[in-house]
């Protein structure tokens, strides 16, 4: 509906400075006018994508109870995800899983093969303070068969979250 409205202001307007000549220079006057106050307005005004990833930060979550349980073609991961914030609700985090084929359980992670990567959206509602499940589920398409030992880990890459 706002947009229908604009664009019936919009063709008034258009009408009014083509079809009275002397409307035409305040008219373009206000048109500028009204156009820099809308600039400036969009420009000073964060959009709420920017602000909901700002109103907690990965430091304010603590997640624990991690487990991946894997398929033939994905994994569903599920945790316990505790909000630390005092003044944000968590609505949703990303969090990104990579596996690894390993030679063996004890071998460092930075020489070991990535089979797969990927992120997901795990949308749980956790007001400050609180404590609730979440779980997250994960494509991986083109996946090899592990060779040696299957190991993985998991990190947040990004939150979002309202006042609270």
């Amino acid at each position: 509906m706002p947009v229908a409205i604009l664009i019936l202001v919009l063709i008034a307007y258009a009408y009014v400075m083509l079809s009275t000549p002397k409307a035409r220079v305040p008219g373009a006057v206000a048109g500028l006018v009204i156009a820099a106050g809308l600039g400036w307005y969009f420009y000073s005004t964060s959009s709420e994508t920017v602000t909901a990833s700002r109103r907690i930060t990965v430091e304010d979550l603590r997640i624990d109870q991690l487990q991946l349980d894997q398929t033939v073609r994905g994994a569903t991961l599920r945790g316990r995800v505790e909000n630390l914030s005092q003044t944000g609700r968590l609505r949703e985090m990303t969090i990104e899983v990579r596996l690894f084929d390993c030679p063996d359980a004890t071998t460092d992670l930075a020489q070991c093969a990535i089979i797969a990567d990927g992120s997901a959206i795990a949308r749980v509602d956790v007001p400050p303070g609180q404590l609730r499940a979440f779980s997250g589920y994960y494509v991986f398409p083109d996946r090899p068969d592990v060779t040696g030992e299957s190991r993985w880990e998991s990190r947040v890459i990004a939150v979002r979250a309202t006042e609270y």
